[in-house]
């Protein structure tokens, strides 16, 4: 029973809960009472009520608890264990004062019940009465002499109102009993720090040096606070110990780089950083940390990449399998416009793990950023697998596989990931303005525009859509005043957009405004216009109707120059007329 009492004191102590019903305790101090001598009936009726109020306690019926309990006090006024119990229930419940009542009361008739004073020191604690708190911690350390642990709780709840000078006496009275002890000094040591007696921290670090002389954590701690100090060679001579001592610890290596990069020898930094490095000794993690810490966020002493990469190279060496040392390596090269070497790493990484999302979303980017629309598909029906609501994936699963006139997937794709967009207006946009294009190339013209319509209510300025809803119902000799307006406000936005200027002058063509077209169209060639067989054919088809056939001709022969126009260019070229 003690052990399950144990939990629930410590859980309160950490843990607050919801309020209930306090029973009503009497107020004064607790007075040693005679032990009731129950009759045999009596110790009948006690027994079952102190089941029931433990079985209602497991049950978590905190009231039917407290009821039961209530009725062994009336039966048995000196009962402790009773005590305990329901101050347990009132801790569990914030409800401090009724609490400490019952704990004293248990205390006071059991004052050598270690679990009954441990409880009491807790709702002291918890009432910031830490005095009365280690006033207790005091008695339970006398009491229960092979209990350090109490010494130490006591220290720190000193330490914790910044009563440093109560606390190093704590310790003080622990290491007496104990002798030198590695934790008592380091806490002594700290705590001599917050008082400003730097003398007297120097000492317990000393102190620690001399008992355990190959214990290397010490070295470094004495070479911290003589770097504080500005006693940077007293510093470097504690560090130089730690390598004679374990010149295989890579983590030596790691001070004596941040000394020497605080010095500014640059040179003996990056060595000492590749032997860290190069150590299996090294957490992996610590590697990392140090790299994202002071080289890739502190401009001053930012490696150059070169040297960067040497570490990197040091790490994925030593720690080839290591999922974050991957993913940072990755990321580098990223940095350095290396995706293909940085989607190998991520493949690397999704092998060992396929839990993680950025990964994949980063890996996808990689995809579409190489235009590997096979790889794409592929990945994203994959990661859906893993991660069917996020909608992302959707996108480059449908944007890959209209890439690759695959169009029946791209809307199958596009329309499942729709339905976990949720409020998110932009990815709205993005999928509606896929789904657009998908369904028009599908022959669905009504749904493409349905779409292009419902982008353009959330944002009327987006000239992707504006630009393809206006070529579009060009192509098609539909609604071409509409068109005329959307292409209008397309080039409004964006003026030297070849493009749109393309766009535009075409359904300018449309409608017969062939002057208007041609000054469109020679703004778009003015911007970049001549490297496009479509606009340049267009260029052409405008010239004819102006009546200027040879310069068409000349346009159309440079347009097939450049590369593929429609279907009917070299019909035009080959008869001088646009077909009907």
């Amino acid at each position: 029973m003690m052990g399950r009492q144990f939990i629930v004191y410590m859980l309160a102590g950490v843990l607050m809960f919801g309020s209930f019903a306090a029973l009503g305790q009497k107020k004064g101090k607790d007075k040693k009472q005679s032990k009731v001598e129950l009759t045999e009936q009596k110790r009948l009726e006690f027994d079952y009520a102190f089941h029931e109020g433990e079985k209602a306690l497991v049950l978590g019926e905190y009231e039917k608890a407290i009821s039961w309990f209530a009725t062994c006090l009336k039966l048995d006024k000196t009962s402790a264990v009773v005590r305990y119990e329901l101050a347990n229930i009132y801790i569990s419940q914030e409800n401090f004062n009724s609490a400490l009542e019952l704990a004293r009361g248990a205390v006071a008739l059991q004052p050598k019940n270690m679990w009954y004073q441990v409880q009491l020191a807790g709702i002291y604690k918890a009432k910031g009465m830490i005095e009365q708190a280690c006033g207790v911690y005091e008695k339970l350390a006398s009491q229960f002499p092979k209990r350090d642990d109490f010494y130490h709780i006591q220290a720190e709840l000193y330490a914790s109102v910044e009563k440093f000078e109560e606390a190093l006496e704590v310790y003080q009275k622990l290491e007496k009993k104990l002798g030198v002890h590695e934790q008592i000094s380091i806490n002594k040591h700290a705590l001599y720090l917050r008082l400003g007696k730097r003398k007297n921290a120097y000492a317990e670090l000393n102190k620690l040096v001399k008992k355990f002389p190959f214990k290397i954590e010490n070295y470094g701690l004495l070479a911290d606070m003589y770097l504080q100090d500005g006693e940077d060679d007293k510093a470097l001579a504690q560090y130089q110990k730690i390598v004679e001592i374990a010149p295989e610890n890579g983590l030596v290596h790691f001070y004596l780089a941040e000394y020497y990069r605080k010095d500014k020898q640059e040179e003996m930094a990056l060595n000492s950083l590749k032997k860290a490095f190069a150590s299996d000794m090294v957490n992996p993690d610590k590697k990392i940390q140090y790299l994202m810490g002071v080289i890739m966020v502190d401009s001053e002493n930012k490696l150059s990449d070169e040297n960067l990469k040497s570490l990197l190279d040091l790490l994925l060496k030593v720690h080839p399998e290591h999922i974050h040392v991957n993913a940072l390596y990755a990321d580098y090269l990223r940095r350095q416009k290396d995706s293909a070497g940085a989607r190998k790493l991520l493949r690397k990484v999704l092998q060992q793990d396929k839990s993680n999302y950025v990964v994949w979303e980063e890996l996808m980017f990689i995809n579409n950023e190489l235009l590997d629309f096979d790889s794409m598909l592929d990945d994203s029906a994959e990661a859906i697998k893993y991660f069917p609501t996020q909608p992302m994936l959707y996108i480059f699963n449908g944007v890959a596989a209209a890439q690759k006139k695959d169009y029946e997937t791209a809307v199958k794709s596009l329309t499942t990931g729709f339905n976990y967009v949720g409020e998110n207006i932009a990815m709205r946009i993005q999928f509606l303005t896929y789904l657009g294009d998908a369904q028009y190339e599908l022959g669905h013209t009504e749904k493409a525009f349905k779409a292009y319509d419902e982008v353009l209510l959330f944002d009327p300025d987006n000239v992707i859509v504006l630009n393809n809803y206006s070529y579009y119902l060009s192509v098609l000799d539909l609604k071409l005043e509409k068109a005329k307006e959307m292409s209008f406000k397309c080039v409004e936005i964006e003026k030297e957009n070849s493009t749109y200027l393309d766009t535009h002058a075409w359904v300018l063509f449309k409608l017969g405004s062939f002057s208007d077209a041609k000054r469109a169209m020679e703004k778009a060639l003015q911007f970049g216009g001549r490297e496009s067989a479509v606009i340049v054919e267009h260029y052409g088809d405008i010239l004819f109707r102006l009546g200027e056939k040879e310069a068409a001709m000349t346009e159309w022969q440079n347009a097939k120059k450049i590369g593929e126009g429609s279907k009917q260019l070299s019909e035009k070229i080959k008869t001088g007329v646009i077909p009907e």
